[in-house]
């Protein structure tokens, strides 16, 4: 992500519809506009989007005023949100990503959105049903999608071609990926066979996969959860899989959460295949040909006969508590701009986040998008075949992103000598300290 960077107020002159027209002054520029701040946790073009997304909003909304501001990493976007929330200057909108809903949610410093949004302005049963059941807890939608993602395989058609394999038919199983990647390797296509950054991301859409729950309660979803099953079979599984590939050569470990360089291992063609986000579609395709290979796209690769679906990711938009009336009037109506159809298929095609409106994927099927861009339509249709079920869902608890982080650290201690059954008996331990800690607030 980038450092902090504003964007430098646009104050639109053309007209504003009269349903839209904000009541009061307080939180309000001279000549009646309300200046409302939007805190995002995206970089380079992706935050020029945003940027001119900001302005586009305002031409369309004389009396409101946006600033678009970029805090960093999502960890950082959280943070400073939740320092200014307690400094009561918090933004109006604040972009956290999917693991930062129970820390957010249990902050009780936000409203939901269900409670600011008036109920004809948006409608729910147009949002994707995955999408839905993921930041919805109980009947409570507290936070607006917005930049939705899943992991998928991104491999180098080219390569495939080279060493036999079929550009065609992309590995879909854990062994597929061992025996693609000895093949690349064995035909100089590619020095290693495979990336993705050590995130526990990963992890956790391939606990998933195999409908198993990361924590009790089911899944945080029915209490405060006290335990993580990273001592379960589907996690042994995943980490017997994952070291025996590093220790194969097979691997290239790019570091704890660096997507980006996954990301270059993979355009400059020292692997044959990258697992990430959705979101990395349009620009990785981009650099893909102009460094002289097609790229191509399959579902996240899976256990063998374990494939129940992915789990939602990329962030939601939040709005404090405590905002004045007009500010927090601007700041819903921004909400439900951002994720109009139109909206959502332009920051589709730009990023490669998918959309979270039922209307905007009809919007793409019926104008022959994915048929022209079949990369794109990979990730929607791994959704369609996600299974609704709990582990599906997603986890929820408040000490996700620490979690994240132990869980990388105990990876990183695999590689380096420790077996997997006692790193995931330390990291299970570590885990729910940090569990009980967080109950005890």
């Amino acid at each position: 992500m980038t450092n902090e960077s504003t964007r430098r107020k646009f104050l639109a002159t053309s007209a504003a519809t009269g349903a839209l027209a904000l009541a009061g002054c307080s939180g309000q520029l001279s000549g009646g506009k309300t200046s409302i701040k939007f805190w995002h946790a995206m970089g380079g073009d992706t935050a020029k989007l945003l940027d001119q997304m900001g302005s586009d909003f305002e031409s369309k909304h004389e009396d409101v005023s946006v600033e678009v501001t970029s805090k960093g990493s999502y960890r950082e976007t959280l943070n400073s949100t939740l320092s200014a929330v307690k400094a009561d200057k918090p933004p109006a909108v604040a972009q956290f990503f999917d693991i930062g809903t129970g820390l957010a949610r249990t902050s009780d410093a936000f409203v939901s959105v269900q409670d600011i949004i008036p109920s004809d302005a948006i409608d729910y049963d147009n949002f994707l049903n995955p999408v839905l059941n993921y930041y919805r807890i109980g009947d409570t939608l507290n936070s607006m999608p917005f930049n939705s993602s899943n992991p998928v395989l991104y491999y180098n058609k080219d390569a495939f071609e080279k060493d036999g394999l079929d550009p065609e038919s992309p590995p879909k199983t854990f062994q597929g990926i061992a025996d693609a990647s000895a093949k690349l390797i064995d035909s100089g296509a590619t020095k290693k066979g495979i990336t993705w950054p050590n995130h526990g991301w990963f992890v956790e859409q391939w606990m998933a996969e195999q409908n198993q729950l990361l924590v009790n309660e089911e899944n945080g979803r029915e209490g405060e959860p006290t335990e993580i099953y990273l001592e379960s079979d589907a996690a042994k599984r995943i980490f017997n899989w994952w070291t025996e590939l590093y220790e194969q050569g097979a691997y290239l470990n790019p570091g704890i959460e660096d997507w980006s360089a996954a990301k270059q291992a993979f355009i400059a063609g020292k692997v044959g295949m990258l697992i990430t986000s959705t979101s990395g579609i349009a620009s990785t395709t981009a650099g893909a040909k102009e460094n002289g290979f097609e790229m191509g796209t399959g579902y996240l690769p899976t256990p063998e006969g374990k494939r129940k679906g992915v789990v939602i990711g990329g962030g939601s938009l939040w709005v404090p508590k405590g905002l004045s009336d007009a500010k927090q009037k601007a700041a819903a109506d921004f909400l439900v701009w951002l994720t109009q159809p139109e909206q959502q298929v332009r920051w589709h095609k730009n990023t490669g986040y998918f959309p979270v409106r039922k209307e905007a994927v009809g919007q793409l099927q019926d104008n022959g998008w994915f048929d022209e861009n079949p990369n794109f339509k990979t990730a929607f249709d791994q959704l369609q075949a996600t299974k609704d079920t709990t582990a599906t869902r997603g986890a929820q608890m408040a000490p996700f992103a620490k979690t994240r982080t132990i869980v990388e650290k105990s990876y990183v201690s695999m590689i380096q000598g420790t077996s997997v059954d006692s790193a995931l008996a330390s990291a299970k331990k570590d885990v729910e300290s940090e569990l009980a800690r967080a109950n005890q607030k």
